[in-house]
């Protein structure tokens, strides 16, 4: 086999087809896979032209392509993608063969042979258009779903493709309806849309324009119109997107109208803030305006003279409020605080006193933030009102309203001023009784059983001291003082006092839940509301019937409302009176805690108790319910919360020996000659040395004199100089001394804990001797 017959064999076992032509053009070598793909042995191929084989060859490169390579020397590739179909070319399945060409000359110039490749690419090319299949699936659905009208024009203009959102732009029923019209018919600027068309044919790459569109019914809509040339398969497209921009065009001519009319506008626009400039300058309200730097953006005429006449100069626009703050630095960081949060953007109201040389004056302060067009603040504006008349109607209101209270309580008290009365009398005997029968024993030398006597007078004096205390405190003027109270010992302690407020015709009977938690408010005010809701029971039972105090626990899992007042979830102890009277009718069931309503006749009642009760229940944070119908009685219950803290309770009689003092002197200052007698004796007796004064003149030389004083016990209810009056003298002249008051009821004491200072103490008459030489012995232990 000679070298030509090898080379020929090495071709014809290739998978691709390999022809060689010569310098004329022929077909010199044929391979099999060329003659099994196009038909033709290589017999009939050699000595022939492409041409001629293949006659639509003609209309390709080809035959160029080998004349450039046999003159020129130049290299071809004809790819099937720009070069579809060159040669008419099968598998052996007979599917048409999709194939690229590549022309290269054969050896050095001249050339005199050129070798023509051609490579089966049907699998690439089927899994091209696979892939271009897909991803022309996922843009057609981001096209079709598009919020903006798109088309595809062909080369002429026509419509090839149209999105779910075009026929909507144009009034047609479907997409459909618009695939093969000329998109220029659907303008009405065809000079625009001409222009708009030329350019992007031409690949020039435009800004968008608006374009006024006809609607299929006649109507006009103003488009964007942005438009880009492309090409696939050889073809070039023109896509459009159109967005409707009605709004914006309606927007735009609404300002056009406006803009016709803006003199007249900015004219009265200027007339309307001179107007509130007038009103603004010349209101008695002090205004200010600051920007973040605290400099002054704007003062009217009023607060310019409050300045002027606060720091002797008159401020103007650009000054800086730090200025003027240097110069009262007590007051520099408060109203620095005040316009960092309304330069922060927070609006608040506060109230201040200011002296002025009217007198004291109350101003409400009103800040607020001035803003940008983007919500944030730039500066902030004050508004000073002088709210000094409102303040004083206020006190004077808030004065009535307690004179009220106070009246209410004394008609409470008037109504139970015969039970006490014989209470008191009762007691009384039982002391004086118990006195007398001691003293004709002991006249007589008789001893035995004396000890019975002596407790039955001290028991009747601890009950009379008890009522006392009781009739004081529901009379006293006192806030609020809420602590932890056992309700039900509470009420056990109050029950004599109801027997005795109720007529005997009025059964009492108490329902009290054992192991009731303790409840947070103030006893006093408690027994206040019960004391009221009794006598209101007991009136509303002339004929008699039956009151009832009753006790529970509470679980309110669910905000519970009362009327337009709600109860949140927690724990409460509920306290309810009932009674067994007429009850109350539906039309006057929801104004019974109104100020002043009352059922009863003319002078029988002020119509402030269940007033009264129900802000007592609302301060207390808790809740007041009244439940009634006519003939059936009527329930009312309080709710109070729950006392969750460490509980202090009281402990009962001492039952140690009271403690010995170690000779500290002791000034009594006490009226009452027995009772600084009996004190002055137990003081010595336990090992104090005492000093004793009938009244604070005769105190006075004690305290300025050089002899040691370890504690001074007063009476606050001194004649002439007081015990409190004494306390400032003493602390003058020795001001560690230790000072302990004594009293039985002083208004002054009841007011709240300014009457004590560090140092000083409080006993309350009557009380248990030894009681008191523990607290004396507590005090000069705490001075150590």
């Amino acid at each position: 086999m000679s070298n030509a017959d090898e080379a020929l064999g090495v071709l014809d076992a290739l998978d691709s087809g390999v022809a060689v032509v010569d310098e004329l053009g022929r077909i010199a070598v044929w391979n099999d896979w060329l003659a099994s793909a196009s038909g033709i042995d290589a017999g009939a191929a050699v000595g022939r032209r492409f041409a001629e084989l293949f006659p639509q060859a003609r209309l390709t490169r080809l035959e160029q392509a080998i004349d450039d390579g046999l003159t020129l020397g130049a290299s071809s590739l004809l790819t099937h993608s720009l070069h579809p179909n060159i040669l008419p070319l099968r598998t052996r399945a007979g599917r048409g063969l999709i194939h690229d060409l590549a022309v290269r000359p054969v050896g050095a110039k001249p050339y005199r042979r050129c070798v023509v490749q051609v490579a089966d690419v049907t699998v690439a090319a089927e899994r091209e258009k696979v892939l271009r299949a897909r991803q022309n699936a996922r843009y057609a659905a981001v096209v079709d779903n598009a919020p903006d009208a798109i088309l595809t024009l062909d080369a002429q203009g026509l419509i090839q493709m149209a999105n779910r959102a075009a026929p909507e732009e144009f009034g047609f029923d479907s997409p459909k309806d618009l695939i093969g019209l000329p998109a220029a018919q659907l303008f009405v600027d065809q000079d625009l849309w001409a222009s708009s068309w030329q350019a992007a044919r031409s690949g020039e790459v435009q800004p968008p324009r608006e374009i006024i569109a006809r609607r299929r019914d006649g109507a006009l809509t103003y488009l964007e119109l942005s438009a880009s040339q492309w090409q696939s398969d050889g073809r070039t497209f023109v896509s459009v997107i159109l967005r409707d921009v009605n709004e914006r065009h309606a927007a735009r001519a609404a300002l056009l109208r406006l803009n016709e009319t803006l003199e007249d506008r900015v004219a009265r626009a200027l007339a309307e803030r001179k107007v509130l400039a007038d009103i603004v300058e010349n209101t008695d309200a002090l205004i200010q305006v600051l920007d973040r730097d605290l400099n002054l953006l704007a003062i009217n005429r009023p607060s310019a003279d409050a300045f002027e006449r606060a720091f002797g100069r008159r401020p103007k626009v650009g000054d800086n409020l730090e200025a003027y703050l240097a110069e009262r630095p007590n007051e520099a960081e408060a109203a620095k605080s005040r316009w960092t949060r309304a330069l922060a953007g927070e609006a608040f109201t506060v109230e201040q006193a200011f002296p002025t040389p009217l007198g004291v004056r109350h101003f409400e302060l009103k800040f607020n933030a001035l803003r940008d067009a983007g919500g944030r603040p730039f500066a902030a504006f004050q508004f000073i009102y002088d709210v000094t008349d409102r303040v004083e109607q206020q006190e004077q209101l808030a004065a009535t309203e307690e004179a009220l209270r106070q009246s209410q309580k004394m008609e409470a008290i008037g109504q139970l001023t015969g039970g006490i009365a014989h209470d008191f009398n009762n007691l009384l005997t039982g002391i004086i009784g118990a006195m007398d029968i001691l003293k004709r024993r002991l006249a007589a030398g008789r001893y035995e059983d004396t000890q019975r006597f002596m407790d039955a007078a001290t028991t009747s004096a601890s009950r009379a001291a008890a009522l006392t205390h009781r009739l004081l405190a529901f009379a006293r003027r006192q806030p609020l003082d809420p602590k932890a109270t056992d309700a039900n010992q509470l009420i056990r302690g109050i029950e004599d006092l109801l027997r005795r407020t109720l007529s005997e015709r009025i059964k009492l009977v108490t329902d009290l839940e054992d192991d009731i938690w303790p409840a947070l408010t103030d006893p006093n005010q408690l027994e206040n509301a019960l004391l009221n809701l009794a006598i209101n029971g007991r009136d509303a039972m002339p004929d008699g019937g039956t009151l009832t105090l009753t006790t529970r626990r509470v679980e309110v899992e669910q905000t519970r409302r009362f009327g337009q007042d709600e109860l949140p979830p927690g724990d409460y102890i509920q306290v309810r009176v009932s009674d067994t009277g007429g009850g109350i009718a539906p039309e006057a069931l929801g104004k019974v805690f109104e100020p002043f309503f009352t059922t009863k006749p003319i002078g029988k009642g002020t119509g402030l108790g269940l007033s009264m009760i129900y802000g007592f229940a609302k301060q207390s944070r808790g809740a007041v319910e009244i439940e009634s119908a006519v003939g059936e009685g009527t329930q009312v219950s309080l709710f109070l919360p729950r006392y969750r803290g460490a509980l202090n309770i009281e402990g009962g009689v001492r039952e140690r020996a009271a403690p010995e003092g170690a000779g500290e002197t002791v000034l009594l200052v006490e009226d009452d000659s027995s009772v600084r007698l009996l004190i002055g004796e137990v003081l010595r007796d336990l090992g104090y040395s005492c000093i004793e004064a009938s009244d604070g003149q005769t105190a006075l030389p004690v305290l300025t004199s050089n002899t040691r004083l370890d504690l001074m016990i007063t009476d606050v209810g001194l004649p002439g100089m007081n015990g409190r009056q004494l306390a400032d003298f003493a602390r003058q002249h020795r001001p560690d001394l230790r000072i302990l008051f004594v009293t039985g009821y002083a208004e002054q004491v009841s007011d709240g804990d300014d009457f004590l200072e560090p140092g000083m103490f409080l006993v309350t008459k009557p009380f248990n001797l030894d009681a008191l030489a523990f607290k004396i012995r507590e005090i000069l232990s705490s001075a150590r």
